[in-house]
């Protein structure tokens, strides 16, 4: 008979011993340097010379420090950067270390790896260091202004590393399109970045963007496209294209020959109207006789370079040409401002404007009001295979741009042109009405209808 003894049961071992223990709380330590490093950065990152000479002229402790840190920005930065990421790969390498010696199964090594040390990662070196770095960028900097100049001074010591690596394999020389890219980039990141909430307006960033933008925008993305182009026969007698000018509310037109791809030139109303003075009201020339040489422009053209030639050259209007030879449209300075500081108006405009029934049967429209409305407004079904909105019906009434007075009728409706609005004049509001009669097109002035 054989006895059986119950082995004595041995002490549970210890999830973690001292070595782990000792691998975690230099993680942890790890994290905390990385979480500095970030906060500093973000704090960096966000100050001006401008804003740092206040707090040197208020004799705030490590002012001066500060602002030659932010005058070699650039390597304060990448310094900081090389001593996150340093910490951050201790701090993995250590936790995941820990881990494998919980003797846990790879599963659940990998899962915790991924979710818990990353998600540590996550909120404490990239989103809280960077709100605090937001928050008070200048107090942080300042606290941080000795630690960041260490590290400042120690990465010249990797200078001799660095530049025996650039000599040894030289790059190319940036293009001066590449340079400038990169220079609107950084500028960009400093626009979204610099700055308190309230010390800089989102108007003003927006403005500042849109700056930067301008070499990015193409001149065809800007202009008035040939569609929409008000222009002037150059056989039209003076008289005539005075009326045009009073009634469209332009400065400046262009003179065409057969059709709108001949442009001859541009009449500038002030020219007329010295012209009109000096002779008392009888002058008898024409358009032609008139206008002053175009300016053209290729529709690929950076709208920020179409800007400085119209800057340097003194001209507010060009032809734009497509890539056949053909007029694309126009654009003039006031479209190109309009990238930066949003649409120009002027006191007369009206912000909102609603159908409005100014008598039984006559309604006050938009132009760019949809004709199916405009339908069951006046009771009766619209539709057109060309134009979706009443200013499209109109404009295809009379076969041109609709000018304020304008008047034609199509698909069974009267339609009469009323206020222009906006810098570019364009007709805003149509008084529309049915008529039973045949369709018929009229103009307030037959003497204009070379005009436009």
């Amino acid at each position: 008979m054989t006895l059986t003894l119950p082995l004595e049961a041995s002490p549970a071992s210890p999830i973690l011993d001292v070595p782990s223990i000792a691998l975690l709380v230099l993680a942890l330590i790890s994290l905390a340097f990385a979480s500095l490093a970030q906060c500093v950065e973000q704090a960096i990152q966000r100050l001006t010379l401008a804003g740092v000479e206040d707090l040197i002229e208020e004799e705030r402790r490590n002012a001066r420090l500060l602002y030659g840190l932010v005058e070699r920005r650039r390597r304060t930065l990448l310094s900081l950067r090389a001593f996150r990421t340093f910490w951050q790969v201790v701090y993995a390498v250590m936790g995941t270390i820990v881990l494998v010696a919980t003797r846990l199964p790879w599963w659940g090594v990998a899962l915790i790896a991924v979710s818990v040390i990353a998600a540590l990662q996550l909120v404490f070196v990239s989103f809280l260091p960077a709100q605090w770095g937001a928050r008070s960028p200048e107090g942080i900097a300042l606290a941080g202004t000795r630690f960041a100049g260490r590290l400042s001074r120690l990465s010249h010591l990797a200078d001799p590393v660095l530049k025996r690596l650039r000599s040894s394999r030289p790059a190319p020389e940036p293009t001066e399109a590449q340079v400038r890219a990169e220079l609107i980039s950084d500028l960009r990141e400093i626009v979204d970045e610099v700055g308190e909430p309230e010390s800089f307006e989102e108007e003003d960033r927006d403005m500042v963007r849109s700056v930067l933008d301008l070499g990015h925008t193409l001149v065809r993305e800007v202009m008035v496209p040939r569609t929409d182009m008000v222009t002037i026969d150059a056989d039209t007698p003076a008289a005539s294209a005075l009326r045009l000018f009073v009634r469209s509310g332009f400065s400046r037109v262009p003179v065409v020959g057969d059709d709108v791809d001949d442009i001859r030139g541009i009449l500038f109303f002030k020219d007329l109207v010295s012209r009109w003075e000096a002779t008392g009201g009888q002058l008898d020339l024409r358009a032609e006789q008139m206008m002053r040489p175009a300016e053209f422009a290729v529709e690929m053209k950076p709208a920020d370079d179409m800007l400085r030639q119209m800057q340097a050259e003194r001209f507010h209007m060009a032809i734009v040409i497509d890539e056949y030879g053909g007029v694309a449209g126009l654009v003039t300075l006031e479209d190109i401002l309009e990238e930066v500081v949003g649409e120009l108006t002027d006191e007369h405009d009206r912000h909102s404007i609603e159908p409005e029934e100014t008598e039984p049967g006559v309604w006050r429209v938009p132009s760019r009001f949809p004709i199916s409305e405009l339908g069951e407004l006046l009771g009766r079904e619209i539709e057109d295979e060309d134009v979706d909105s009443v200013g499209g019906l109109l404009a295809k009434a009379i076969g041109k741009v609709p000018l304020p007075g304008a008047t034609g009728t199509l698909a069974g409706v009267l339609m009469t042109a009323e206020e222009a609005r906006g810098r570019r004049r364009q007709v805003s509001t149509i008084q529309c009405r049915l008529d039973p009669d045949s369709p018929l097109i009229t103009d307030p002035s037959p003497a204009d209808d070379k005009d436009n």
